[in-house]
C-alpha cells in the first residue's frame, strides 16, 4: 500500500505525472526478473546506512524511527516503490509517507520492521526524537547474511540503492556516514571473488565518504544485472573516482 501524505497543495499536472510515473514504474518492475533472489536479503542491502539504521522501540507521540522500515530521497523513489511491490503483499501494514523534503520518504511497517530489526545489533544513539524517546543505532550482523544466496541477494539490494557504474565500465558503491554497510560490502565482495576491491574513507569530509570499487565475478555481475536497468542515474565520471581514490583520500 503506498501512501503519499503532502505538506502543501498539489496542482492536477502534478498528480498526473504522479500517476504516469507510476506507471512507467510498474512497467520497469514487469521486467525485473527475481530468479535466485532472496527477498530478504534483498531488502536488507537496500537499507540506508547513513549514521546506521535508526529506530525506536517506544513512541510517546509519532515518530519517525518508530516500526521504521527505510528512509528514500525523491530521486529514489521507484526503489521505494519497488519494496512497496515486492513486500506490500505479506505485510499488510506496510506503507509509505512524502513529507516533500529532498530525503522525505519514509517507509514503516511494525511486522516488516521487526522482522528487519533481527539483521542489526541495536545500540543507544545518544540521541533522542523530539517526544524524548531514544533513538537507537543499528549495526549489521554479518552472520545474517552466511549463504551464497543471501550474499549475492544483498550486493543486489546494495547496489540498487548505494551502487553505480562510470562511463568506463568501473563498479563501485558511496555510502555515506556509513557505520556497517559499507564494510560488510567489502566482505562479501571479497567472499564472492570479485577482483581489485578498494575501500577508502574520507574521514575529514562532511558527510563521511566511504567508496568502494571493485572489478565483479561473474556471479556478482548476474546478480547486479537483475537490477541495474532500474537504476535512473548517468554514468558517473571515471576521471572524477579515480581523483576520489587517488587524491581526496590522502586528506
Amino acid at each position: 500500500m503506498f501512501v503519499i501524505i503532502h505538506t502543501t497543495k498539489k496542482t492536477q499536472m502534478k498528480t498526473l505525472l504522479s500517476l504516469l510515473f507510476l506507471a512507467m514504474s510498474g512497467l520497469a518492475f514487469g521486467q525485473l526478473n527475481l530468479a535466485g533472489l532472496d527477498k530478504q536479503s534483498f531488502l536488507i542491502g537496500t537499507l540506508d546506512d547513513y549514521m546506521g539504521h535508526q529506530q525506536t522501540f517506544t513512541a510517546s507521540n509519532d515518530s519517525g524511527c518508530y516500526q521504521f522500515v527505510d528512509v528514500y530521497s525523491q530521486n529514489q523513489k521507484y526503489i521505494a516503490l519497488l519494496i512497496d511491490s515486492l513486500y506490500s503483499v505479506d505485510y499488510k501494514d506496510l506503507h509509505m509517507t512524502n513529507n516533500g523534503a529532498p530525503k522525505g520518504i519514509r517507509m514503516f511497517s511494525k511486522s516488516l520492521s521487526t522482522k528487519i530489526n533481527e539483521y542489526y545489533k541495536y545500540l543507544p544513539s545518544g540521541t533522542y526524537t523530539m517526544h524524548h524517546d531514544t533513538i537507537y543505532t543499528g549495526y549489521l550482523r554479518q552472520e545474517k547474511i552466511s549463504t551464497n544466496t543471501e550474499k549475492l541477494s544483498f550486493i543486489a539490494g546494495a547496489f540498487l540503492k548505494d551502487g553505480g557504474k562510470t562511463d568506463a565500465n568501473e563498479y563501485f558503491f558511496t555510502i555515506a556516514n556509513s557505520t556497517s554497510k559499507a564494510k560488510l560490502c567489502v566482505n562479501l565482495l571479497n567472499e564472492l571473488n570479485c577482483k581489485d576491491v578498494k575501500y577508502v574513507i574520507m574521514k575529514n569530509r562532511i558527510p563521511v565518504g566511504h567508496w568502494i570499487t571493485f572489478k565483479p565475478s561473474e556471479q556478482v555481475l548476474n546478480m547486479i544485472n537483475k537490477v541495474e536497468f532500474l537504476q535512473k542515474e548517468k554514468p558517473f565520471p571515471s576521471k572524477a573516482l579515480t581523483y576520489i581514490f587517488t587524491e581526496m583520500s590522502k586528506d
